[in-house]
């Protein structure tokens, strides 16, 4: 515990004095512990205290419970203590599990960015460490259908980082660790029956494959399509079932032997509805950048496309910032679809940051969120208006979180918009340090803290607030007013400063909302967020 001013926790230990808010400082005390045990007092002492919606001083923990497969069993805990676990495994044999865990007895939970792999007996006895380092994570054990070999990932406490693959023997050591290169974030590890692969999916270049990684050769063979995105999936003997994510269709679920072919869809969620609707088919391209990064952007023509036209257009930008879309990715079918069927361009792709391009192209917006990026997708929109549909008269641009901020950092640089719109976006890095949960972005992405010296400049560089007297673009501001993501403050600063300026400007908050608003909250007020957005677009973009 971190409660200033009490020795080895001292505070904990129970106290006889009654509560008095007119006694001693015992009995003062005494009062004050009703009134946080009341929920009339927020006490907070811990370091991540933000939640998605709410503030909370307490901690939590996570643990491992075993529990019998029959009716009315009682779980009982195989792990505990002040730490937390998860990712379990059986062995084949059923008598121990291995898992994950960060259990690091000299730090508050708060602070332990390192993660473990442990084993123990099923009863929760003979706990012994697998694997662990400082500065490092070891997650997702996966035990081998023999039980010789441990499967795994392992990477660096920054999640600017692709962990690395890698397998040993389940009772091995560090020094008997083998990688398994592949330059992707992987889930989902499963071993063959043979031991000779580890099958797993992979965000990569627009899609989410599932891949097979020889052992033998360290080689790993794709097994499903580029443009489709594979969100989980199962091998048992020689048959793969899997659901899977399309253009043509956004989740249905399929079979398959294990090599990925003779795939069948076995589910019918979507498959009748669609084939009623008319649907915007994306057509992928490619550029260099100025570092030699291949940029991936993909163009969705109007529903009603009639060739000679053309088209307003939405340039839509993904989170993160280290998010990937793609014909695989399933949280803006809907959205991308409604926007093609109003009659809008859609151009989107992956800029410098975006996960599914490895580790260079993940760390290529280190110190730089604003300028570099913005280079990569509005030269995704040039390239895309020389194809001759786009009407460059009538263009708009929208994005959330990260993509909130970038669109913020667009338009206060870049003038050829006619709307913009910004969802639960960052604006002023050295205050969204101190109001969101997600603040390690800052110490992850810019190298230190806003006190310091040599961070503080680049901070107030790449704040899109420090440009808000550029920004005369059209604008409407959306936030979830339980976000604690990026916090509400954020938005309320630049609608201020945009109101204080004159500017067009309109701010839209949702109750109850928190930063998985547009993806998986409330559905009217999903949907008032998709019409509220393109109601604000046909205001400043004639059709």
């Amino acid at each position: 515990m971190e409660k200033p001013g009490f020795e080895k926790n001292e505070f904990l230990k129970a106290s006889t004095a009654k509560a008095d808010p007119d006694g001693s400082t015992e009995e003062i005390r005494a009062y004050l512990e009703l009134n946080a045990a009341d929920r009339k007092a927020k006490v907070i002492n811990k370091l991540n205290f933000q939640e998605e919606a709410t503030t909370s001083g307490e901690i939590a923990f996570s643990h491992i419970f075993i529990v019998a497969a029959e009716p009315n069993a009682i779980p009982k805990a195989l792990t505990k203590g002040f730490y937390r676990f998860g990712n379990a495994d059986f062995t084949p044999d059923g008598k121990k599990i291995v898992f994950s865990g960060s259990m690091d007895s000299t730090l508050h939970p708060d602070r332990a960015l390192e993660s473990q792999l442990f084993i123990a007996d099923t009863d929760g006895s003979n706990l012994k460490k697998i694997l662990g380092a400082p500065g490092k994570t070891f997650s997702n054990p996966v035990v081998s259908p023999s039980g010789k070999w441990l499967a795994f990932q392992m990477g660096a406490v920054s999640f600017v980082d692709v962990p690395a693959l890698a397998i040993m023997p389940l009772y091995g050591s560090a020094a008997d660790i083998t990688l398994l290169p592949f330059d992707r974030n992987k889930s989902g590890l499963n071993w063959s029956k043979d031991e000779q692969y580890i099958y797993f999916s992979a965000q990569s270049n627009g899609g989410a494959p599932v891949y097979r990684m020889q052992i033998s050769t360290k080689k790993a063979e794709q097994l499903t399509a580029s443009d489709a995105g594979i969100s989980s999936f199962d091998i048992s003997g020689n048959q793969m079932v899997y659901v899977k994510t399309e253009v043509i269709n956004p989740f249905e679920i399929y079979s398959s032997d294990a090599s990925g072919k003779n795939a069948t869809r076995i589910s019918n969620f979507n498959h009748e509805w669609l084939s009623r609707k008319q649907l915007s088919l994306p057509v992928k391209k490619t550029f260099v950048n100025e570092k030699g990064l291949t940029v991936e952007y993909w163009v969705m023509k109007p529903a009603n496309f009639e060739a000679g036209k053309k088209y307003p257009t939405i340039l839509n930008i993904h989170g993160g910032p280290s998010a990937m879309w793609g014909p695989g990715e399933s949280s803006m079918w809907h959205e991308f679809q409604y926007y093609a069927a109003k009659g809008y361009v859609v151009v989107y792709g992956n800029p410098r940051g975006s996960g599914g391009y490895g580790a260079e192209f993940l760390r290529a917006n280190i110190n730089d969120w604003g300028a570099g990026p913005t280079s990569d997708v509005l030269t995704s929109l040039d390239l895309a208006a020389k194809d001759g549909f786009i009407d460059t008269s009538r263009l708009a641009v929208t994005g959330g979180s990260y993509a909130g901020y970038l669109v913020a950092w667009i338009i206060s640089h870049d003038q050829r918009f006619k709307a913009a719109c910004s969802q639960r976006g960052v604006y002023d890095l050295g205050t969204f340090f101190g109001e969101g949960n997600a603040w390690r972005l800052v110490p992850n992405y810019f190298g230190g803290y806003p006190w310091e010296e040599t961070v503080k400049p680049v901070i107030e560089r790449e704040s899109p607030l420090k440009y808000v007297a550029n920004i005369h673009t059209p604008y409407i501001i959306f936030h979830g007013e339980n976000d604690l993501r990026t916090g509400v403050i954020q938005s309320e600063m630049l609608y201020r400063s945009l109101k204080i300026l004159g500017r067009t400007v309109e701010y839209v908050r949702h109750p109850g909302g928190t930063h998985e608003l547009t993806r998986t909250g409330n559905n009217r007020q999903r949907i008032d967020q998709m019409l509220r957005t393109i109601e604000f677009f046909d205001r400043f973009i004639q059709h």
